[in-house]
């Protein structure tokens, strides 16, 4: 072939290998399900917060299926999907179950509450088979999911299971250690005391530092007054905007009825969620809880019609529905 028949030949291919070279680029920017899933979790929105709820079953039917409807129930109520759901299981019971695949597939945020054991059992290493399981467990999800190990460590309640700030540290450690040998790049990792320990700097001395923790979290009550919201997470929301490259999330929180005027205190928490652009997920705990044998704390927004409706106001916002899942109209 001469020179110029090899010249005319490239500009005849030319368009081919351009159009190859969209479609490539496309689809690799689409997000299709055969993509690697993203490091750390899933990408926080660049405005707004996901809005999210921990479901509990009526009638205490915790069978999958009785979760699963419980879950669907509520986003009939709100009028769609959460952005965000929260499952929770102990140390030792098998996860990701059904509900969590779902909600993954369903491309929603999973924000698993995996709770704890005695760190000696940890630290020993004679859990590490048992972490390995759950690590390569979601890693098999592919894709984005939360992971909040041992919620509210700093509870005074806990200190048997802790034993100290350093434990912790070190078993969080390890953990995480193992779930990126076992290639769980999927999961994102969620430190989340309590928001009351801010303000005495006892939760603080749990942090694993910030190459170990991809979110910030509280959790936080208006119990047993229904006192605002800025009395119960600024002192964690201040101490979080010293870290101001990572993403907050409210894990729980909740209001008892208090003679209706729990609507009102759902409206000024959504607008301290507003004030407060670091938070990026929230998290409603609809439960009704035992706190001891004598006090129950009634926080389950489905039997209040007033405080559900404010609630669904939330859920219609738009700065609340930055992936525009329940937009009207």
């Amino acid at each position: 072939m001469t020179a110029r028949r090899r010249i005319r030949a490239v500009w005849l291919l030319l368009p081919v290998l351009l159009v190859a070279a969209v479609i490539v680029a496309v689809t690799r920017d689409s997000g299709g399900p055969d993509d690697p899933p993203a490091d750390g979790g899933p990408r926080p929105p660049e405005h707004g917060a996901w809005f999210g709820a921990y479901v509990d079953p009526a009638g205490g039917d915790f069978s999958q299926e009785g979760l699963i409807g419980a879950l669907a129930d509520y986003e009939r109520r709100i009028g769609g999907p959460l952005d965000l759901v929260r499952t929770y299981y102990p140390w030792d019971k098998d996860f990701p179950r059904e509900i969590d695949r779902r909600v993954v597939g369903n491309g929603q945020v999973l924000m698993i509450g995996w709770g704890g054991t005695r760190l000696a059992r940890i630290l020993s290493g004679r859990q590490d088979g048992l972490i390995r399981e759950r690590a390569r467990g979601l890693a098999g999800l592919r894709g984005p999911v939360l992971l909040a190990w041992r919620g509210e460590m700093d509870r005074p309640n806990l200190r048997d299971e802790i034993r100290t700030p350093a434990d912790y540290v070190a078993a969080w450690r390890r953990i995480r250690r193992i779930f990126a040998e076992e290639g769980a790049r999927n999961v994102g990792w969620v430190w989340c005391p309590t928001a009351e320990g801010f303000a005495d700097g006892r939760a603080q001395r749990y942090y694993p530092g910030d190459d170990q923790v991809d979110w910030l979290c509280a959790d936080g009550y208006a119990f047993p007054d229904l006192v605002p919201p800025e009395r119960i997470f600024d002192a964690f929301t201040g101490w979080a905007r010293g870290r101001p490259g990572k993403p907050v999330v409210i894990g729980e929180y909740g209001a008892e009825s208090h003679d209706g005027r729990r609507a009102d205190w759902l409206r000024a928490f959504g607008a301290y969620v507003r004030r407060n652009p670091q938070i990026k997920a929230v998290a409603y705990y609809d439960r009704h809880h035992r706190h001891s044998e004598q006090t129950m704390m009634y926080y389950s927004l489905r039997d209040d019609p007033a405080s559900m409706a404010a609630f669904r106001d939330l859920a219609d916002d738009p700065y609340f529905d930055p992936q525009r899942r329940r937009r009207r109209g």
